[in-house]
């Protein structure tokens, strides 16, 4: 019994999330898998959707100019500590509509006491589509989409996040 756990634990390891996560299809709508992908979060690091399988996960896509989105994220950072899940923005644009770099996702979580995410280099071939922002996708613990809001409306967002809980 021992050299068989020895061996699960050389082939798959002791980590809670897993890297053997891959979906044949996966697509945007309500009910699909979301499609992968890795962005580089304010501090750097690189930051990758499936890695966070087995926790609810909504995915903001903002702008520094979009007020709504700037109303959104304080609201947003505030029910991180009434339900479990990830909340991790999407930066887009700066104020004069250029893409959104380290510096700018650094600010934007500093101004909003951010300490979730905050994703930088969103590039359009990842055609998640929304025709408005913000913009959110609600995604549950099996990587499934759950919900999804374009424009902001508090009551509504928390919606979405408590019926993933």
């Amino acid at each position: 019994m021992n050299l068989l756990l020895l061996f699960l634990f050389f082939v798959f390891g002791c980590s809670k999330q897993s890297n053997l996560i891959n979906w044949d299809e996966c697509g945007q709508s309500i009910g699909d898998h979301p499609c992968d992908f890795t962005l580089k979060d304010q501090n750097g690091e690189d930051w990758n959707l499936y890695k966070h399988y087995g926790t609810p996960i909504l995915v903001d896509f903002s702008a520094e100019w979009c007020y709504w989105c700037e109303v959104a994220a304080e609201d947003v950072n505030k029910l991180t500590s009434y339900y479990n899940f990830i909340y991790v923005t999407i930066l887009l644009e700066s104020r004069t509509g250029n893409p959104a770099d380290q510096v700018l996702a650094k600010k934007w979580a500093d101004q909003h006491n951010s300490q979730q995410p905050v994703l930088y280099g969103w590039k359009p071939e990842f055609d998640w589509n929304f025709s408005g922002l913000p913009a959110f996708f609600m995604i549950n613990k099996d990587m499934v989409m759950t919900g999804q809001m374009d424009g902001w409306n508090l009551i509504g967002i928390s919606q979405i996040i408590k019926e993933t809980q």
